[in-house]
């Protein structure tokens, strides 16, 4: 990668040319690279036992969940969100925003504000219908808030607590049942 910065900013075109570096997730916003770190153990794990859970829910409509791929959702704008529900098989280095029916982020303490507030504000712009975010911080497990578009903007339809079994819609016609819990709780 070369250390000179483009006046104009960078493009999704520069984004997507990147080598891949291990233990780091590189992001385009406002044309400019962010580096983060790679999650830790406890972020990735609720990543992918989310993405198991969602993939076999999704599945038999053709869709699917995968991790960490990226996302083009404008000109000068491409993130990697921890999950991703795709509206159909995609076979792409990345994904258009408009194959995106859900989008998952996990709240790291480096990523807590782009979770909160950037992200999901870009998404809703974009018109993805669904977004979760999914805080860890409590000891008991997980919490996840589950946001759908209405009218341009993300409002909650529910809140799932670790320890308390619920049922989220993922789609307009595929729901999940689970406890956030499960999510970073031994297999033992």
């Amino acid at each position: 990668m070369t250390t000179a910065r483009r006046l104009d900013g960078y493009t999704l075109d520069d984004w997507e040319s990147l080598d891949p570096q291990e233990g780091r997730r590189i992001e385009l916003v406002d044309g400019r690279f962010v580096v983060n770190a790679a999650p830790a153990m406890r972020h990735q794990r609720v990543a992918d036992r989310l993405q198991t859970l969602l993939d076999a829910a999704v599945a038999r409509e053709g869709m699917e969940a995968l991790t960490a791929i990226g996302v083009r959702v404008g000109r000068n704008l491409g993130y990697i969100p921890d999950v991703v529900v795709t509206s159909e098989f995609l076979d792409t280095g990345s994904v258009d925003v408009r194959n995106v029916v859900l989008v998952v982020e996990v709240v790291s303490p480096s990523t807590k504000k782009n979770d909160r507030l950037e992200k999901p504000a870009a998404f809703a712009a974009a018109g993805v219908e669904r977004y979760w975010r999914v805080e860890t911080a409590d000891v008991e497990g997980p919490t996840i808030y589950c946001y759908q578009l209405d009218a341009g903007a993300y409002s909650l339809t529910a809140t799932l607590a670790a320890g308390v079994a619920g049922t989220v819609a993922v789609t307009s016609t595929v729901s999940v049942t689970f406890d956030p819990a499960d999510l970073t709780s031994s297999r033992r």
